[in-house]
């Protein structure tokens, strides 16, 4: 009887072995992973498949990232890696990818030179540069500084953590991996910049006393530029090019005459895009002043169906400034509210243009008001919304930022920021539209302000909120949700006083409870199996 239970157990080993053996052979064929993340962060996204299946020829990625480097770098590599691996996987092959550590590059003359260490003039600590070193210089990818624990001793090593994505005779760089928040995308968009034949083209509208696109907004002409070809117009002098997509006015101080505004009008008629990022007056922050605003096309937006309202929007959910105050002979800047620059906790969920986006500031914004039939050929989208705790201060303007802030109840209430437009808009000039015809599918959005988009003002989520409104712009609504992840806040839900009762009790006593269970079901089954050998 031994004997045969002994040859029974071998057997059973054998199969769970064979069986083990089996599916990890089977694993290497077929591959499948399971992402339970509340936005998929670790899942390709619909415009990343896209992107892959319409590549014609092979992309390769190089990832130069130095060996055993400490925490969070190393996931970082690991993150990266894994990556790779599903653009290889969901690009059939298409994608290609080499993982680097450009020390093991290092030849013995490399290695000789990272000997030969000398000092400069100031006593500096110098010495030539190895290949590799000049390598990583031409492929634009820089060298860190990071801390290492070797031999129980921190040390300073020098690392590379960059990306290079090679297409033809073309190269595009990712300098270095600091975050995975958002790597996706720009990885996607590379790929898209180096296989597109051609870029979509984004004009700003200038002239009109307004911010200089090669200057006041050099940074959103640069963000911009990494994605489209962006061009100047002036509207004074000519039409706005055939190959344009979409156009872009920003802050106009002086009045676009009817001419002007028509051809803005034909643009959209014709089924092109444009967002009027709109003030009613220009803070000069150094002297606390304000100056009136006359851009004239209020009745252009208005016949779109977007009213700007005068005023500006005052939020007690604010962004911080400094404000430098006299302390007896010190001079020291205090962190102050600043109830002129909106900072909305939530902006619209459903929007692709807002999904997943957060700590977006709106400084000297004025309310919008939605005139646009329900039932009609546009659909509006009020996306940026400011807090119910925000009313609005008619002109003469208080900048000053140590004022009481002060507001009656009934002017409380959230005001509508920016509005987002769609389907075949009312062209505001009859001859907008050949006769007989009808306006083509446009979009167009509305800003009652345009400082969010200044250098001043352009951090991560106005830069993130900037790129979304151009893809928007151009149709490009699957990308939006790529670059959006990791952006969003993921705060704890409030729970009730009768919630958190429920569950500090079933805390204290469910696992009790459970293990007292357990018990009682295990020594059932031990009684049950006493009572069957004695039978």
């Amino acid at each position: 009887m031994s004997a045969r239970k002994g040859i029974d157990r071998t057997i059973l080993t054998i199969a769970v072995l064979g069986s083990l053996v089996l599916l990890n052979v089977v694993s290497l064929r077929y591959f499948a992973r399971l992402d339970l993340t509340r936005d998929q962060r670790f899942s390709l996204s619909d415009a990343t498949h896209v992107t892959l299946e319409e590549l014609k020829d092979p992309v390769t990625v190089r990832a130069y990232f130095t060996a055993d480097l400490p925490a969070p770098f190393s996931t970082n590599s690991r993150y990266v890696r894994d990556l790779l691996e599903e653009y290889h996987a969901g690009s059939d092959g298409q994608v290609q990818f080499e993982f680097i550590d450009p020390v093991s590059e290092e030849t013995a003359a490399d290695k000789e030179k990272k000997k030969e260490v000398k000092k400069d003039i100031f006593g500096r600590t110098i010495r030539e540069s190895t290949s590799v070193e000049q390598e990583m210089e031409q492929l634009g990818i820089p060298p860190v500084q990071v801390q290492v624990n070797e031999d129980d001793k921190i040390e300073v090593k020098r690392a590379y953590m960059g990306i290079a994505v090679n297409y033809g005779d073309e190269t595009e760089i990712i300098p270095m991996v600091q975050t995975t928040d958002g790597l996706e995308y720009d990885l996607t968009t590379l790929i898209r910049k180096l296989t597109r034949e051609k870029a979509p083209k984004v004009a700003i509208v200038g002239g009109h006393d307004g911010e200089t696109p090669r200057e006041d907004l050099g940074q959103l002409r640069g963000l911009i530029g990494q994605l489209y070809e962006v061009v100047d117009v002036d509207l004074t002098t000519s039409e706005i090019p055939e190959d344009v997509t979409a156009v872009l006015v920003i802050g106009p101080r002086t009045p676009l005459s009817e001419d002007e505004q028509k051809k803005l009008d034909r643009f959209i008629a014709s089924g092109k895009s444009a967002a009027f990022l709109l003030d009613v007056m220009k803070a000069d922050f150094s002297k606390l002043t304000s100056e009136d605003v006359d851009h004239g096309l209020t009745d252009l937006i208005a016949g779109y169906g977007v009213k700007i309202e005068p005023g500006l929007v005052i939020d007690a959910e604010s962004a911080t400034i400094s404000v430098a105050q006299q302390r007896g002979f010190m001079r020291i800047m205090q962190p102050v509210q600043y109830p002129f620059i909106p900072q909305p906790k939530s902006l619209s969920a459903d929007h692709p243009l807002t999904r997943g986006i957060s700590d977006v500031v709106f400084p000297f914004m004025s309310p919008l008001e939605v005139n646009v039939p329900a039932e009609g050929p546009v659909d509006a989208d009020v996306i940026v919304k400011s807090s119910p705790k925000s009313w609005v201060q008619q002109k003469p303007y208080d900048l000053n930022p140590m004022q009481q802030w002060t507001a009656s109840a009934d002017e409380a209430g959230a005001r509508n920021l920016v509005v987002a437009l769609s389907g075949k808009l009312p062209p505001h000039f009859p001859d907008s539209v050949e006769e007989g015809k009808q306006p083509a599918e446009g979009r167009i959005a509305v800003v009652g302000g345009s400082s969010f988009v200044g250098d001043q003002f352009l951090s991560a989520g106005n830069r993130a909120l900037v790129l979304n409104l151009l893809d928007w712009l151009l149709l490009d609504d699957a990308l939006l949700a790529v670059r959006t992840r990791g952006l969003d806040a993921a705060p704890l839900v409030e729970l009730d006083e009768r919630q958190k009762t429920t569950i500090r009790w079933v805390n204290v006593l469910g696992v009790p409870l459970l293990l007292v269970a357990f018990g009682v079901v295990r020594w059932r089954m031990r009684e049950r199996r006493r009572a069957l050998v004695h039978v």
